[in-house]
């Protein structure tokens, strides 16, 4: 049984009785809140899903590095084109989701910092030391479902649309189901599968596959 009990302004004999009840209890109570911190992997996890896809990006770089800390050169690219503009702005708008949802105290410190100059474009994204490790775990654990879960839809697909399937014709497969991949992944995935039993290799020169059950064979 779940009871969830508000009392504004109790009457003071009826709050000293319903304490006294309640320290009876404490083994059968559990209190629910938001969080006040970010070193509760559950509460990075939450974080980091309610996050647009840049910033994710942001978050998983920085959790990459032992230190916490990504330049935001290494985000941008090698040719500087990358952009991170609005990324700022995302990781304070999931903090105001986060309060209205009441997954976090109102006063909530960002776990991941902006820091530069002050003007202009940002230096870097540091996550702060306290809440690295819980960040670093989420981070883990949604890739590793995340690398399952394209693995899985795209033999789904490829089970049930047969024909020849390479690198290209996955990522636009995975695309179209919500998984952003490029093909140096894709043909991972492929290269999987068949070692799984799911594909065969079709053509021995190019990185093609046919289902293993294709009724076209």
């Amino acid at each position: 049984m779940k009871l969830h009990l508000i009392v504004e302004d109790p009457d003071p004999a009826f709050q000293k009785a319903l304490l006294a009840l309640l320290a009876g209890h404490t083994s059968s109570l559990k209190t629910a809140g938001p969080a006040t911190d970010w070193a509760d992997p559950e509460t990075a996890s939450r974080y980091y899903l309610s996050l647009p896809t840049t910033a994710q990006r942001i978050l998983r770089e920085a959790a990459a590095r032992e230190d916490g800390y990504v330049p935001a050169d290494v985000l941008r690219g090698p040719n500087g084109d990358g952009k991170l503009t609005g990324s700022s702005g995302a990781f304070k708008a999931a903090l105001k989701r986060g309060v209205r949802r009441n997954w976090w105290i109102a006063n909530q410190v960002s776990p991941v910092l902006a820091e530069g100059p002050g003007f202009g474009k940002v230096a870097g994204y540091r996550i702060r030391n306290d809440a690295l490790p819980a960040f670093q775990a989420a981070v883990i654990s949604h890739q590793q479902g995340e690398l399952a879960s394209q693995k899985d839809c795209l033999a789904e697909a490829i089970t049930a649309e047969g024909g020849e399937w390479g690198a290209q014709r996955s990522v636009a497969t995975l695309h179209e189901v919500g998984h952003t991949i490029d093909e140096k992944r894709a043909r991972q995935i492929l290269r999987d599968l068949a070692a799984d039993g799911v594909i065969d290799r079709a053509d021995a020169d190019r990185a093609i596959y046919r289902p293993t059950a294709d009724p076209e064979q």
